[in-house]
C-alpha cells in the first residue's frame, strides 16, 4: 500500500515539474491590440520617417492615426498561437533591472524566427523586437520589428527577388505625446 501511495505521489510531483517547466509564452498580439487602443485613446500622434532605397520622406501626424494600420506588421507577431507552442526554445535572463525572454524558432518552416522581449522588473513590457524570414522559390524577405512602449517602433525590411530587383526599406516611428 505504501508502495502505490510513494508511486502516486512521485507520479503527481513528476507531473507537476513538467508542466512548470514550459516555456511562459508572451500573448504578444493580445500586447500590441492593448497597445492600439491605449494609443487610439490617447490620441497620441506619430512622426516617421520612411526610406525605400533611395527615396526618403517624413511626415507627421497629430490625431486620428489609424493605429490598426501604423501596427499592422506587429500584430503578425503571435507567439500564443498553439501551433507555435513546441515551435520555439524559450531562454531568460536579468540584466540592467531588465528580464530578457527570447524565442528562438526550432523549425525552419516558421516564418517568425526570433522574439525578445524585455520587461522591467514588475513585468510590464518595455521591448519588443522580432525577426521575419520568408522564402520560397521565387523571393527571399527579411523583417526585423522593434517596438518600444511609450517611445515608437521601427520596421526594417529587405526582398531579394529571383526575377527583379532587391528592395529595402527602414521606417523609423516616434510617438507625439
Amino acid at each position: 500500500m505504501r508502495l502505490i501511495i510513494a508511486a502516486c505521489l512521485i507520479t503527481l510531483v513528476s507531473c507537476q515539474n513538467v508542466s512548470e517547466n514550459k516555456p511562459p509564452f508572451v500573448n504578444t498580439k493580445h500586447f500590441f491590440e492593448h497597445e492600439i487602443t491605449i494609443l487610439t485613446e490617447q490620441k497620441t500622434g506619430i512622426e516617421k520617417q520612411v526610406n525605400y532605397g533611395k527615396k526618403r520622406d517624413s511626415l507627421m501626424i497629430y490625431d486620428k492615426v489609424k493605429w490598426e494600420k501604423e501596427l499592422q506588421a506587429f500584430t503578425l507577431v503571435d507567439l500564443a498561437k498553439p501551433s507555435n507552442r513546441n515551435s520555439y526554445v524559450v531562454d531568460s535572463s536579468i540584466y540592467n533591472n531588465q528580464i530578457q525572454i527570447n524565442y528562438t524558432t526550432t523549425e525552419n518552416k516558421q516564418t517568425l524566427k526570433t522574439v525578445k522581449i524585455s520587461k522591467d522588473l514588475k513585468y510590464n513590457i518595455k521591448v519588443i523586437e522580432a525577426v521575419l524570414i520568408k522564402t520560397n522559390s521565387l523571393y527571399q524577405s527579411y523583417t526585423k520589428l522593434r517596438y518600444v512602449t511609450d517611445s515608437g517602433f521601427s520596421i526594417y525590411g529587405k526582398q531579394a527577388v529571383k526575377l527583379g530587383d532587391d528592395s529595402e526599406y527602414l521606417i523609423n516611428a516616434k510617438f507625439i505625446h
